[in-house]
């Protein structure tokens, strides 16, 4: 709970020059680890799951209405700010865990914090990012078309079948990581 890691963890300060956001950026100060900054780090993460429904709401309306289309890469187009802000709404969640994680890692060893850590990260990945590459590709046309699909449905196609594959095996790796022993 809070209070408890309040308790353990307050003479301590986080390092906020991590990934993805400020890695870069090593002079950053350290941060003392308080209720606020505890409640920061929450709000940081929980932004992406209200915003990304707030958004993917907004995109149904907006499809329905006829003005969004996913091929539309207009400066007038919605998909142009839409999808990119959702990119940047995602590594700034991303931020917050990755903080948590470098203050933690050493405590959290003995129940195998880092390749659970690196399992989250690697599903992030390969559920968004690849994603939105076989998607780009299949719109600038570099998916081939072949009948009955059109290259955006084929690239989807493909898209969803490697994740299909992919999840399986993250699943069986994460169960391992889980799995205790009574």
């Amino acid at each position: 709970g809070d209070e408890i890691f309040l308790k353990r963890a307050g003479s301590h300060k986080l390092r906020i020059s991590t990934g993805p956001c400020c890695c870069c950026c090593p002079c950053l100060p350290y941060v003392a680890i308080t209720r606020r900054s505890l409640f920061l780090l929450k709000l940081g993460s929980f932004q992406f799951a209200l915003l990304k429904i707030v958004f993917t709401i907004l995109s149904i309306v907006l499809w329905t209405n006829g003005t969004f289309d996913l091929a539309d890469l207009s400066i007038k187009g919605a998909a142009i700010w839409i999808n990119p802000f959702v990119g940047i709404l995602t590594i700034i969640a991303l931020w917050p865990v990755a903080i948590m994680f470098m203050h933690l890692r050493t405590a959290l060893r003995t129940i195998k914090i880092i390749p659970k850590y690196a399992m989250y990260q690697l599903v992030l990945i390969l559920s968004q990012l690849q994603t939105a590459i076989i998607n780009i590709l299949a719109l600038n046309g570099t998916i081939a078309c072949t009948p009955p699909f059109s290259s955006a449905a084929r690239g989807y196609m493909m898209s969803q079948q490697l994740l299909i594959l992919e999840m399986f095996i993250i699943t069986l790796v994460t169960r391992l990581l889980y799995r205790r022993q009574y």
